[in-house]
């Protein structure tokens, strides 16, 4: 319990930034008919020894129509200090889901994604793919999906030139609830190229999620990821730890 005391009060957060974006959390409910979204802007401004600005934004906007689906999401972030930039990273990504059986197990999926990270040196990524998902276990407490497809991919790097390659993606995504204050939600990406399998990116996100009462709950989240390939002052390994108190009311 004081553990949990501390991580609740104090929190950690060891960051990096990451190169797969994760949209598995972000998905749509498909009993839910029409449009839904949601948009957070914000900037903020500090003035002490130095001139510290921040910029973001989280835009998500979705449409559901009997088997079909549509999803929107935006994620920018900007931190600037006099002349450095410390964060500068964000992405598009648009997706369509099709369902291609009634019993919603078996789903097509076209994607495209535009995405920067100047810490990871990416100047450009661009991504246009499609692939199919599966929802081997579709139960009230517990979810089990599995997706996989190909995708074109344009990318710049800063200092290391630009490149085209087709890359096939998989993702394996969990969900469970496993009590009434226990839960969790895992997912695993892998993309090598289609003609260098030695050559890949994998990330993996992990959600532990705990109710502690009607009113508290917390989450502990872990992502970690890698890139294989040799880029110059970039980490081939970065993680982030990091845990949440939501309070409902």
């Amino acid at each position: 319990m004081k553990l949990l005391l501390f991580l609740l009060f104090i929190g950690i957060q060891l960051s990096a930034s990451s190169q797969i974006v994760n949209i598995e959390n972000k998905r749509l409910d498909g009993n839910k008919q029409g449009f839904n979204g949601s948009a957070e802007l914000n900037l903020n401004l500090t003035m002490n020894t130095k001139q510290l600005l921040q910029i973001g934004d989280k835009i998500r906007i979705g449409y559901v129509k009997n088997k079909h689906q549509g999803l929107l999401i935006t994620d920018h972030s900007f931190v600037k200090s006099d002349a450095a930039d410390f964060i500068n990273k964000g992405y598009e990504h648009l997706r369509y889901n099709y369902t291609l059986k009634d019993s919603g197990r078996v789903v097509y999926e076209v994607f495209q994604q535009g995405q920067f990270n100047k810490i990871q040196k990416i100047n450009l990524r661009l991504l246009f793919g499609t692939g199919f998902r599966f929802n081997i276990i579709d139960q009230k407490n517990y979810q089990l999906s599995f997706g996989t497809g190909f995708m074109g991919e344009y990318e710049e790097l800063i200092d290391n030139g630009n490149s085209r390659d087709i890359l096939s993606t998989s993702y394996l995504s969990f969900d469970g609830q496993f009590s009434e204050s226990i839960g969790m939600n895992t997912i695993s990406y892998f993309q090598p190229k289609m003609i260098d399998f030695g050559s890949y990116r994998f990330a993996n996100e992990t959600h532990i999620r705990f109710k502690i009462n009607k009113y508290l709950s917390f989450r502990l989240i872990y992502s970690i990821t890698h890139d294989n390939r040799d880029i110059t002052d970039v980490r081939k390994t970065n993680y982030f730890l990091k845990n949440a108190l939501t309070i409902h009311f």
